[in-house]
């Protein structure tokens, strides 16, 4: 979809009429563009319709050598779009979302050849904001997550929560509707990615009261996670801590159900340090890197052990907090350099 920015840090009311910056975002492709950075084999599923604009878009998510022979493109619909104002201090971020109508929302599932598009591949990515959409949008992600389950593909959800979207069914509050396809989606799945409030508010799972050390609620969470989806094998949790809009700490839990243990990153051999992220440039999309660094190193077990592929999944969510835009530009070089303590900020030469 299109993201639509005031430059630097104004609102949109300062900005129209005037000038506004314009580029190309989404979850999933976010994902895609991260892991193709890092070198990886992938392929962008998706809808847009025809004419210059989704041209674009997808010359440009060639250009970073992802493959989207796989995007349909129809006469149906509009290129889905939104809306970000970067907060700053104590002023969150705002998007707005423009999503009905779009070529995504419309087209019904009869159109992907999921078949087709999992056939050779080993994990499928899916993100929570697609089934948000629509009622067509989530009946093509459960059409997806099921054929990979009868292909062997594994099955990668990213449980993204909305609450301005998931207004597609009038007989559930927008929290209660997510709650009921969300869970289906996860019942489904081999990897889930979340985090603490959104497993809390929409799923209602949460760590056994009285934790209060950050590592030990998550391990013990995703151990909660695990008993209510049996099925699931891994669970990556995000832990973010909000001191400002401008100022997060940041890490990733990542529990291995066979092994039965978490490894928490950034840590040395023993402790859990977070990334100190006080100067955020951009923050939108930064899970969707962990999420697309995550599956890189989850394709590459020959040379990651689970305790790298944190480690790895992590440093790129950190160094996204860097990029303007969805995308994040930073390739394997940059995330080894971080991970092995250049974290300063000087210049290469």
């Amino acid at each position: 979809m299109i993201r639509f920015s005031p430059p630097g840090l104004k609102k949109v009311i300062q900005s129209l009429p005037g000038t506004i910056e314009a580029s190309y975002g989404g979850a999933e492709a976010n994902a895609a563009v991260q892991i193709a950075m890092l070198g990886g084999n992938v392929d962008f599923v998706s809808s847009l319709p025809l004419g210059a604009v989704a041209d674009g878009c997808l010359n440009y998510l060639k250009g970073l050598d992802v493959n989207v022979d796989s995007v349909i493109r129809s006469e149906l619909g509009c290129m889905g779009a939104y809306y970000l104002e970067t907060g700053a201090n104590q002023r969150s971020s705002v998007v707005e979302y423009h999503r009905a109508g779009s070529t995504f929302s419309t087209l019904p599932k009869k159109y992907y050849n999921w078949k087709n598009f999992l056939t050779g591949a080993e994990w499928i990515l899916v993100s929570g904001v697609t089934p948000a959409i629509s009622k067509v949008a989530s009946e093509a992600v459960m059409d997806a997550i099921e054929t990979a389950k009868q292909l062997g593909v594994k099955v990668c959800f990213d449980l993204n929560y909305r609450m301005k979207l998931w207004r597609w069914d009038p007989k559930y509050t927008p929290i209660q509707l997510a709650s009921k396809v969300l869970s289906a989606c996860i019942q489904k799945s081999d990897l889930v990615i979340g985090n603490e409030q959104v497993f809390s508010n929409v799923l209602g799972i949460s760590p056994e009261n009285g934790i209060e050390d950050l590592t030990m609620r998550s391990t013990n969470l995703a151990k909660e996670i695990i008993k209510s989806f049996p099925d699931l094998s891994y669970v990556a949790l995000n832990m973010r801590e909000i001191l400002s809009a401008t100022h997060n700490r940041f890490g990733l839990t990542f529990y291995v159900k066979e092994k039965d243990v978490s490894y928490h990153a950034p840590s040395n051999m023993t402790t859990y340090i977070p990334y100190e992220i006080d100067s955020i440039v951009d923050r939108v999309g930064a899970g969707d890197a962990l999420a697309g660094a995550l599956l890189y190193g989850m394709c590459n077990l020959d040379t990651f052990d689970y305790k790298q592929v944190a480690e790895f999944a992590a440093a790129a969510g950190c160094l996204s907090h860097s990029i303007i835009g969805d995308f994040n530009f930073i390739n394997k070089k940059e995330i080894e350099n971080l991970l092995s303590g250049s974290s300063l900020g000087g210049v290469v030469r």
